[in-house]
């Protein structure tokens, strides 16, 4: 039996940093869709943040380097953060039992949602002190 749950990760930059990472409450499950919204807490501010989602490994989990997979990259989202609030739907390449990406004609790739077993860690970049990025990530548990 599936249900479909919703995790919230949150992440403002402290004071003096330009990057920052968060993480959330371990996940089983498919990776239905994700919403990120950004803001401002100072109206000056004009950082050009960048945000990932990685996969981390269950193991050893505190930093990108130990990331299984990115699930979702979006970058330069621009002064006016409000304007890039935004849905994604990320796909991440289909596998066979060796690791090897599948395609369907031996070039163009096959992509799948992507499912998960542990946290999932948002990392900003090139952002600017009080700047808060929220991502919701709708799951289909199992």
């Amino acid at each position: 039996m599936t249900s479909i749950s919703m995790y919230k990760i949150e992440n403002t930059i402290a004071v003096g940093e330009t990057t920052g990472t968060s993480f959330s409450k371990p996940i089983r499950g498919k990776i239905v869709a994700v919403k990120v919204l950004f803001s401002n807490t100072t109206p000056a501010s004009t950082s050009d943040r960048d945000v990932n989602l990685w996969e981390m490994n269950p193991a050893d989990d505190d930093h990108t380097t130990d990331a299984l997979q990115e699930l979702l990259d979006v970058g330069g989202i621009g002064a006016d953060p409000s304007a890039d609030n935004a849905v994604y739907y990320p796909r991440v390449p289909a596998e066979d039992i060796t690791g090897t990406d599948v395609t369907y004609d031996g070039t163009n790739e096959i992509y799948t949602p992507a499912i998960v077993f542990g946290r999932i860690m948002l990392a900003v970049t090139a952002a600017a002190a009080g700047d808060i990025t929220t991502v919701y990530l709708m799951v289909e548990e199992f």
